[in-house]
């Protein structure tokens, strides 16, 4: 007797089955949860993209065209990122931090701390005359 009580309210006996839908239960509940993650992303960054398309859509349609130009510039003793930034970037075309951005892309730079000496590529547009 004591036996059958202590399998029945035991977690050490339980079956198989018990088992398997609890992991069942379990993956089932993970799954929803990256469902659930995946569609909150999706909602979030799609009005950003919808909203971003009129407006790149509206500067090619204004008539203006540009040139795209490529230079390696070395950094001075006391150069910035932003310095360097309102030198080059075209206010007409994209902002500033969108183009520091840029730089640190094209440079393979993890932060924004420059040192003196060094060599930047930098990629930057220019109107192009009628």
């Amino acid at each position: 007797m004591e036996r059958e009580y202590e399998r029945e309210y035991s977690t050490e006996y339980r079956s198989f089955r018990e088992i398997s839908a609890e992991r069942r239960k379990k993956r089932n509940r993970l799954r929803l949860q990256r469902l659930f993650a995946i569609v909150l992303f999706a909602a979030l960054v799609s009005p950003g993209i919808f909203l971003a398309v009129p407006s790149v859509r509206a500067k090619a349609e204004s008539g203006v065209s540009y040139e795209r130009r490529i230079v390696s510039i070395c950094v001075a003793e006391n150069d910035s990122l932003w310095k360097i930034a309102e030198r080059f970037y075209c206010k007409e075309k994209e902002s500033i931090y969108d183009f520091i951005e840029d730089i640190r892309r094209i440079n393979h730079l993890e932060s924004d701390t420059i040192y003196p000496d060094t060599y930047l590529i930098i990629q930057y547009y220019v109107k192009k005359e009628p």
